[in-house]
């Protein structure tokens, strides 16, 4: 392989990938370094004894019209696409009765929550307040939503004092699953707007294969159109000289490039990978200073026979939610009985994902992002007491268990730099005063180095926020490119 390119771009998760293979796509020399050995960062697909199951658990929002679409059409292989779409998912939801009540919510409900009423035992004369409130957010113009940036989404919901407290529940219960935060951090316009893609744009999708058969296709097309991928290969250092990366030295090997993208994380990138010492100290302090999103502690249960019937579970309870002061109880060691949890099966999209007549249960929730985190056993045992109660037959068909926690996520996509964070689940761009206007720049305040990724990501949950990084960078490394060939 040659070793200068006209980019480079360090880590292969949907935004690092989605950059690269359009970059590569229109005309510029790419290297993907890859520290891992296989692609696809936190998406990625293993495949173990016959089943095919993500690290944790994920779906795709919204199901019409993800980054991934775009990114397949722009690379020319949108036939390769195959998304399925979410039919039915299970809900379990214990409110005030106490105990839980169990149902099942067609994907095609959209802005008829009659299901949502029935599980919530909503009496009738709430629904009409609960009905125009969920109408009136999925149909809020986007400069509204925007205007809500600095509020967190429960400073926005405490000025309607009329919807029933099922309703925040509800919202509460999405900001942990969908976005991983509590919802008194979480920003109201990043909620906002996800749960205008769930009511408005399909509930959630999957692929066939997974997402790790996404991610691969989008590293073929790279590679199709010229791009190279070593994996295997640490990035140590970006290198700087006079204010412009000059390109990365691994392990063992030094790789040109004029122009870097970084997927590992704002803050490895600019505190591990550069160093404070080529950036002014205020924006290493105000790096520093942005505060990540929570992890998933996610557990793949192994079936040795079909139990579940649902392509994705829900469940919770009012007590089960976290905000940030049931999360500092949690902690400081105060396990609460019952937890949400959130899980998907995998086969029950892609019958080929896993042996025939067995599933694969992925399942998770809702801890901290801190790699050494001490409730994450506890919690462990919690979701399996929960799958044993409310759906019996899951835990006594169990082969075996793997675990994914923010100590594994930590090890192989971001790196732990700032005491307390390097497992989170999404990234840094989902809390009030930290996305929409305020997000991260995919441009850093050195000459050619770019950050791709949920942490500079669109709107919206997981790997579409992420794809959409990688879109958003790719696009902004051929303006810098442009101008710099103007220049010369």
């Amino acid at each position: 392989m040659a070793k200068k390119y006209d980019v480079i771009v360090i880590g292969s998760g949907p935004g690092g990938l989605s950059c690269a293979a359009l970059l590569a796509k229109w005309g510029l020399k790419t290297l993907i370094v890859e520290k891992n050995e296989g692609l696809g960062g936190k998406a990625v697909t293993p495949t173990k004894d016959g089943f095919t199951c993500d690290q944790a658990p994920k779906l795709q929002v919204p199901a019409q019209g993800p980054s991934f679409a775009t990114v397949f059409k722009e690379l020319g292989i949108e036939s390769m696409l195959k998304p399925i779409p979410l039919s039915v998912a299970g809900l379990a939801y214990r409110g005030p009765s106490g105990k839980y009540k169990l149902g099942a919510l067609p994907a095609d409900t959209g802005l008829q929550p009659g299901p949502l009423f029935e599980l919530w035992d909503l009496e009738p004369a709430k629904q009409d307040a609960a009905l125009n409130f969920m109408v009136n957010m999925a149909m809020m113009p986007a400069d509204q939503v925007s205007a809500l940036d600095d509020q967190t989404t429960e400073q926005w919901l405490s000025q309607f004092k009329d919807i029933p407290w099922q309703v925040y529940s509800y919202l509460m219960m999405h900001a942990n699953a969908s976005l991983a935060e509590p919802i008194d951090l979480v920003s109201a316009s990043e909620q906002i707007a996800i749960m205008q893609d769930i009511a408005l744009r399909g509930a959630a999708g999957y692929y066939v294969g997974g997402f790790g058969r996404v991610l691969g296709d989008i590293a073929n097309a790279m590679k199709a159109a010229g791009g190279e991928i070593r994996t295997k290969t640490r990035v140590q250092k970006i290198k700087v000289s006079n204010g412009r990366v000059t390109g990365v030295s691994t392990d063992d090997d030094t790789f040109e490039a004029p122009i870097i993208v970084s997927d590992a994380g704002l803050q490895p990138t600019v505190l591990k990978l550069v160093g404070e010492d080529h950036l002014d100290p205020s924006y290493v302090s105000w790096v520093k200073d942005l505060v990540p999103g929570w992890a998933f502690t996610g557990v793949r249960y192994h079936l040795n026979k079909k139990v579940l019937e649902y392509q994705m579970y829900n469940i919770w309870a009012d007590d089960t939610t976290m905000n940030l002061e049931r999360f500092l109880k949690m902690r400081s060691g105060k396990i609460p009985d019952e937890v949400l949890m959130f899980g998907t099966v995998p086969s029950n999209f892609d019958p080929t994902m896993a042996p025939p007549g067995k599933q694969c249960l992925v399942a998770g929730t809702i801890c901290s992002p801190d790699p050494t985190a001490k409730e994450i056993k506890m919690l462990l045992q919690k979701m399996d007491g929960m799958w044993n109660k409310l759906y019996p037959g899951v835990m006594d068909a169990v082969i075996y268990k793997e675990i994914e926690g923010p100590k594994e996520i930590s090890e192989f996509t971001r790196d732990s730099v700032v005491k307390g964070q390097g497992g989170e689940c999404v990234g840094l761009g989902q809390i009030a005063g930290q996305c929409g206007k305020h997000q991260p720049s995919p441009k850093a305040p050195i000459g050619g180095l770019f950050y791709t990724g949920a942490d500079v990501g669109i709107p919206g949950m997981g790997t579409h926020k992420a794809s959409g990084g990688g879109i958003k960078a790719a696009r902004m490394v051929m303006q810098y490119k442009r101008l710099r060939q103007a220049m010369s």
